[in-house]
């Protein structure tokens, strides 16, 4: 990293990782470091403790002081209390309510905090950093990971809500009869079928009935059930198991149902997806450029958008968060 006055940081706390990233204001690629750690959920403090550690290990890695960050930017899996500065009914991260910003306050006295919800730092990552032109104004990012997550960015202004959480659309209900509960504590969200727990969910679930052939699912995890995560299920569907490709055209159909709904609501010209399920995007997102390109009418009554798959994959959080400090830093019109 090139050596500079002023430094921003930038956070994302997501189900499964923590990911800090510190740079220069111009965001230059070679100047923006990242450090990853397991997302900790022993108390309320871990994650807010284990941020802490990552920026001081950042700082004292790049020989940079407190007194050199001009902004640390929070995105957090929500929904998010941008006011209170914490989470809240979140579930993903192992309580219903963790403090954030007043520990790292406590920490960084002299530094503005900005707290953000992940899905819609994301959006701002993907505005900065990959958007064309003419996208920039009406765009959306969704997240499919251990859990799901979105931003929206409408007519050139970021959605936030009253509290911040304007998107959170992996608890959108696509199927309003399931007995299937998600761990918000609602029943039949998006994320329950198609997030990389709701996949594994499923998969469990079916596997005691189905008669479907799964003996290379059950191979890779040496017959142990309990060792079946998302990872292994799309692993095995570009095997040619039968029951794992059921379980992913399952999660597949969820999936055009919840893009669908995204278009009618935000009439969107480009979705961009991310997260650590987009590691297998071959197997997901060319079933949804089909189903939008050839038949959109199915699920969506607007104009069916373009969608793409980040280049950034799970790093498009933090980089977002980055983005976050940068904009509100220079005033930019997108985050008034």
């Amino acid at each position: 990293m090139i050596k500079v006055e002023k430094y921003i940081v930038g956070v994302d706390i997501g189900g499964t990782w923590i990911r800090a990233a510190i740079s220069s204001m111009d965001l230059r690629e070679e100047n923006i470091k990242i450090k990853t750690t397991r997302t900790l959920k022993e108390h309320e403090y871990s994650i807010s403790n284990s941020v802490i550690l990552l920026i001081s290990e950042l700082l004292a890695e790049y020989d940079i002081s407190n007194e050199e960050v001009i902004g640390i930017g929070l995105a957090s899996a929500g929904p998010v209390d941008m006011e209170k500065g914490e989470v809240f009914n979140n579930a993903n991260l192992g309580f219903r309510v963790i403090p954030l910003v007043e520990p790292l306050q406590d920490r960084f006295p002299e530094i503005p905090i900005y707290l953000i919800n992940d899905g819609i730092a994301s959006v701002l990552g993907i505005h900065y950093f990959e958007a064309e032109e003419y996208e920039k104004d009406n765009l959306v990012y969704i997240t499919m990971s251990t859990g799901f997550g979105g931003g929206v960015i409408c007519n050139g202004h970021l959605l936030l809500g009253k509290e911040g959480n304007a998107a959170e659309i992996g608890h959108a209900i696509v199927e309003p009869h399931s007995d299937h509960q998600c761990n918000c504590g609602a029943y039949g969200c998006w994320e329950v079928f198609s997030s990389g727990t709701g996949i594994k969910n499923r998969a469990l679930e079916a596997l005691e009935t189905s008669t479907l052939n799964s003996k290379i699912l059950m191979f890779m995890v040496d017959n142990d059930p309990s060792r079946i995560t998302a990872k292994e299920i799309f692993q095995a569907a570009k095997g040619a198991d039968k029951f794992s490709k059921s379980i992913i055209e399952m999660s597949l159909y969820y999936n055009k149902i919840g893009v669908g709904l995204v278009n009618n609501f935000y009439d969107c010209r480009s979705i961009y997806f991310g997260g650590a399920l987009m590691k297998d995007h071959g197997l997901i997102i060319p079933s949804l450029v089909e189903q939008f390109e050839k038949d959109p009418l199915q699920f969506t009554v607007n104009h069916p958008p373009n969608i793409k798959v980040t280049r950034y994959l799970d790093d498009i959080g933090v980089r977002g968060a980055l983005v976050l400090v940068k904009y509100k830093l220079e005033g930019n019109p997108v985050i008034e």
